[in-house]
């Protein structure tokens, strides 16, 4: 082979015109695959994610409902089906021809307020894959995933509580309820009367009877749910003006002590809450509340709440309609959630600064309540009570 022919054959050898062509026609079916198929991974994760926080809401949610009797043992199927199937509502438009359906196991265990319910919450999403996964034989794909939850009133959970009361002569005014009363019926006139019988007459109900009436509704809720006298302890601290050693009533095992003490508060006075809350404060958070805990059932960390309540504003301090009392008030209530206390508040028709203050020492304003009526009150008491003697909820997956 001449010299000629040889350096024409390396040139041809050696040329790369075109390549890239060729590169590129041969790397594109590969490119798309892999495309193609990288979609359909996250896809699957993301649909994975909704379904199992699907699975787990409903799961929560049922045993919930179960444990707080707001729904029956026969009605919970249905409940956590539903609650499932509104939780994956939106991911028809977010996934291709995409379906899921729940089968939902209810069981339990225990009796009373010691019954754990266990539900389960299994589910298969399908969704359509992309056009090469189906040119290779693959249509749909399919994704498990399973919600286990169990649920029980927390009646052993150790728990210290405060109450902390306004009896100011304000709270001797009406609280917007009435009652009827029996009293006896005159007959007569002038100097000539005599009693002939009795009547009935519509008179109002004081806003300090309102509070006794709630605060033994919730000493009732929390003794219901610690019927051994073993977990759960209360006191309470009313104040007026000021705040006396009558006025106060220590923590104890026995919730009926905490009625007991209601029924007997009398309305009357200015409003000074600073000292009450010091004190309350000073007995949930003491070292003494925790060594009654670790000598009754072992806990050295049980939950402490304070209920904080007025229908005022405090017009006694340093001087008279000065807001010292309100600073101070509000400095106890920071130094008791600084040693993970949780405050409750309760307005019950309280003016704007009585509110700003309440709003100001709740742990947040799902912890704030700002009753209007009698009715109102009272049940801000009850829910307060079941938050307090929270539901053991947990996933179990």
């Amino acid at each position: 082979m001449t010299n000629c022919a040889i350096m024409k054959i390396s040139k041809l050898l050696s040329n790369d015109d075109g390549n890239f062509t060729m590169m590129a026609a041969l790397m594109l079916p590969i490119l798309f695959a892999a495309g193609t198929l990288a979609v359909d991974a996250t896809n699957a994760f993301s649909m994975k994610t909704r379904l199992q926080n699907a699975a787990d809401s409903a799961a929560l949610a049922t045993t919930s409902q179960l444990a707080q009797e707001k729904i029956t043992e026969s009605q919970a199927v249905a409940y956590a089906e539903n609650f499932f199937n509104g939780q994956v509502a939106d991911d028809a438009n977010a996934f291709t021809a995409f379906s899921a359906t729940p089968t939902v196991t209810l069981s339990k265990t225990g009796t009373g307020k010691k019954t754990v319910f266990t539900v389960k919450v299994a589910a298969t999403g399908t969704q359509e894959l992309t056009g090469f996964a189906r040119f290779v034989g693959k249509e749909t794909l399919d994704v498990t995933v399973n919600g286990t939850s169990e649920s029980a009133r927390d009646g052993s959970n150790p728990l210290s509580m405060m109450l902390v009361l306004d009896r100011s002569g304000s709270m001797d005014w009406a609280s917007g309820r009435t009652t009827t009363q029996t009293v006896p019926r005159y007959c007569g006139w002038g100097w000539y009367r005599y009693r002939c019988g009795t009547t009935t007459q519509e008179v109002d109900v004081p806003k300090i009877e309102v509070l006794k009436e709630a605060v033994a509704n919730l000493a009732d809720h929390i003794a219901e749910s610690d019927p051994t006298n073993e977990y759960a302890r209360m006191g309470a601290v009313a104040y007026n003006s000021s705040t006396g050693n009558s006025d106060k009533q220590s923590i104890s095992w026995d919730k009926s002590d905490v009625t007991d003490f209601a029924n007997g508060l009398n309305a009357t006075g200015g409003t000074n809450s600073e000292y009450a809350m010091k004190w309350g404060y000073e007995q949930v958070t003491g070292s003494g509340e925790i060594n009654a805990h670790v000598s009754k059932n072992g806990s050295s960390k049980p939950s402490k709440f304070i209920v904080f309540m007025t229908d005022g504003e405090n017009n006694v301090g340093s001087s008279s309609q000065d807001d010292y009392a309100d600073k101070q008030t509000l400095r106890y209530c920071d130094k008791a959630k600084e040693d993970g206390t949780i405050i409750f508040s309760v307005a019950f028709q309280a003016p704007t600064r009585g509110k700003e203050l309440l709003s100001s020492c709740a742990s947040g304003e799902n912890y704030y309540y700002d009753a209007e009526s009698a009715d109102e009150l009272t049940k801000a008491f009850k829910d307060i009570g079941e938050e307090a003697v929270k539901l053991v909820t947990r996933l179990t997956r």
